[in-house]
């Protein structure tokens, strides 16, 4: 009974992995797979990507605003008989502006690239899988038929790792990379990102041109007579008083632009980079651990089966111990 049943076991794996591979490249394979929790799993992290680019885009909009208005006041010349260009007054609230606007313009395109490459997975994932399954089909009838053949069994076996390890990580560990990222960001990033959003959206009517004409030009707009243009000393007063009250209101927000355009950064550089960069390595270096064991593929050994092969090659059996 017991050679019988030995006998039956190996066909009946060879079977079964046949028909795998058959059932994965016809894609049943596929939809049985996310029939199980994969497709929800994929159906959040889609919605993740997209409501994070739309509050990424929606940022990147409000700081180009806020970049025209402080390019405007840089640009801007006051001045009678003489010009005072202000541009060295609003230099450091336009580079912190600055740094912010490119952070959100990387921020949305890496999300955008992200979410494009999640569904590109989507449409290749089951050819990995069916390749995967080909290679342990192929590895298995080897062992199979030619059981003396160490040295392919081992070539094949390193090959099979490095297929499972690209599948296993297109079905499983980038999806729950980007499932771990959205979790860490709901909790910790995501606050950031929309504090500054908030912070730089309650500024955003200030750096409007007619904002910035009312509030340093106020007296030029009520008093617009032929006189008024002609007491040059007039003139040269309100534009003092200009120069000194945007130098005094500048310093009030440059720290609040500071304090936004750190909490910016910081929040796009974990959701975007960090958080999932780290999910996955960890992930992919403990899946990776998992499956040498399974497959019993170890350098180690590999290195030992060598220099044996070496010794008995060039120095006969008698001299290498009984393993």
């Amino acid at each position: 009974m017991e050679f019988n049943v030995k006998q039956l076991f190996k066909p009946f794996i060879a079977a079964l992995l046949l028909i795998a591979t058959i059932f994965a490249a016809t894609g049943h394979l596929d939809r049985m797979i996310n029939s199980v929790g994969l497709e929800r799993l994929t159906r959040s992290n889609d919605q993740y990507l997209e409501e994070s680019f739309n509050r990424s885009l929606k940022g990147f909009l409000l700081l180009s605003t806020i970049k025209s208005g402080v390019a405007v006041l840089e640009g801007s010349e006051v001045g009678v008989g003489f010009n005072l260009e202000v541009g060295d007054i609003v230099q450091s609230i336009y580079d912190y502006v600055d740094v912010a606007w490119r952070t959100a313009l990387a921020g949305g395109t890496i999300l955008l690239l992200t979410r494009i490459v999640l569904q590109t997975i989507q449409e290749i994932d089951c050819w990995f899988l069916f390749g995967s399954l080909l290679l342990c089909l192929m590895a298995f009838l080897l062992v199979w038929f030619l059981p003396q053949r160490e040295k392919p069994h081992r070539l094949l076996k390193e090959f099979m790792l490095f297929l499972i390890s690209i599948t296993v990580a297109l079905y499983l560990i980038l999806p729950i990379s980007i499932a771990g990222a959205s979790y860490l960001s709901g909790k910790i990033t995501r606050p950031l990102i929309e504090d500054a959003q908030s912070g730089f959206e309650s500024i955003e009517k200030d750096f409007t041109p007619q904002s910035l004409n009312e509030r340093f030009f106020p007296k030029e707009q009520e008093e617009d007579s032929l006189w008024s243009r002609l007491d040059f000393r007039a003139k040269l007063e309100n534009s003092k008083q200009a120069i000194m009250s945007m130098a005094l209101w500048l310093k009030e927000i440059t720290g609040d632009f500071a304090v936004w355009t750190i909490k910016l950064v910081a929040g796009y550089l974990f959701d975007c980079v960090i958080f999932p960069l780290a999910f996955f390595i960890v992930v992919y270096i403990l899946t990776k651990a998992f499956l040498s064991h399974f497959l019993g593929i170890s350098r180690q050994q590999n290195m030992r089966e060598d220099m044996e092969a070496v010794l008995r090659k060039y120095y006969g059996r008698e001299l290498l111990p009984e393993s």
